[in-house]
């Protein structure tokens, strides 16, 4: 049997009347199987594709093109914000282990400086590090320059307890506010507070509640008190 072309009465369509979305009646199926592999089926889709646009097709996606590509935030960044001193900084909140309350810190004998001694966390022993004295910021954080004997004595607000490449280090501060999420695209250049401090410590400096705060390089950071406590 001959195939109907485009020209014949209703061949147009003939798929949805005698096809696989008609009765599927056509001769040809048996053959073809499908009307997708018949001639005819493939020529009116030539037919639709090398026709002229809809009114206002071409306008349309000449517009849409035109648009700005607009930048998904695939580079958001959740952050722990607390403050050292007049200071707001932020550490990432993957380093950070936990935020506990005051507790004594005991001095190392003959050690002072950057260290500030030993805290107990949850029954084991990490090193307390002096962090407003390694950025260069005068803290209000008492417990950073007390020996700490017995429980009320020494105090910090709060201490954060982070980890990196599995050393464990506390950081007494004097407030803890809340996570906060942003983007790279937030991030401004370090005030000179926080540029004066050793290796360049912060990334960049991001706006919080109209505030600056300073967004720390956790990796650096790690690796300047390995260096610097031994």
């Amino acid at each position: 049997m001959t195939l109907p072309t485009a020209t014949d009465n209703g061949a147009a369509d003939c798929w949805n009347r005698i096809g696989v979305w008609g009765d599927r009646s056509c001769p040809e199926l048996a053959q073809v199987v499908h009307c997708r592999n018949c001639p005819v089926f493939a020529a009116a889709g030539r037919r639709f594709l090398d026709g002229p646009s809809p009114q206002g097709y071409l306008e349309e996606w000449t517009e849409r093109l035109a648009l700005p590509i607009e930048e998904t935030a695939t580079d958001v960044q959740s952050v722990l914000v607390f403050r050292l001193g007049d200071e707001w900084l932020a550490l990432r909140v993957q380093v950070l282990v936990e935020v506990t309350t005051q507790r004594p810190i005991r001095r190392i004998p003959r050690r002072a400086g950057l260290l500030a001694g030993l805290v107990n966390i949850r029954g084991e022993l990490h090193l307390c590090v002096r962090l407003a004295q390694l950025l260069g910021i005068t803290s209000g954080t008492r417990g950073q320059d007390t020996e700490a004997k017995s429980p009320g004595s020494g105090n910090a607000s709060r201490l954060l307890v982070a980890c990196g490449d599995n050393d464990r280090w506390v950081f007494p501060v004097d407030e803890v506010d809340q996570v906060y999420r942003f983007s790279q695209g937030e991030l401004a250049e370090a005030p000179a507070t926080l540029t004066r401090s050793n290796g360049r410590l912060t990334q960049g400096v991001f706006v919080w509640r109209e505030r600056p705060v300073g967004y720390l390089d956790d990796a650096r950071l790690f690796q300047v008190l390995r260096a610097r406590i031994r």
